[in-house]
């Protein structure tokens, strides 16, 4: 789903999870931002019934004017940092977006976009 280049780099983290941000896949244009995430868990995630997964990489559209943010697309790997046999894949069904939280964790790098701390897309 994303390049093999992709440069991962810490955004927040929690006990359970650790979220990546690829600045280099940043695409802009108008009030639309578009940037690759990575949530990288600890232990297993159930995607499905039976589907067991350690990492998610979604494409995800902010809409800078009105605060928004939507999955665009996503992926659930076995293994940490989205290595391991790809699980699942599938296109967004967020059409609209959610609002993006208030809070922006300490060591955001420059002036990235606020990270969601779910990836609601598999849910």
């Amino acid at each position: 789903m994303t390049s093999a280049l992709a440069q991962w780099n810490l955004f927040g983290r929690t006990e359970n999870l650790r979220i990546y941000l690829d600045q280099g896949s940043i695409r802009r244009q108008g009030d639309l931002a578009q940037m690759w995430q990575l949530y990288d868990y600890t232990s297993a995630q159930w995607v499905g019934t039976q589907q067991v997964v350690l990492s998610f990489k979604n494409l995800v559209e902010y809409d800078c004017s009105s605060l928004r943010a939507r999955i665009v697309a996503g992926a659930a790997y076995t293994e940490q940092m989205g290595a391991g046999r790809l699980v699942t894949s599938k296109p967004s069904r967020m059409p609209s977006g959610a609002p993006l939280p208030r809070a922006v964790p300490a060591k955001a790098p420059g002036k990235s976009p606020a990270a969601r701390t779910e990836p609601e897309e598999f849910a």
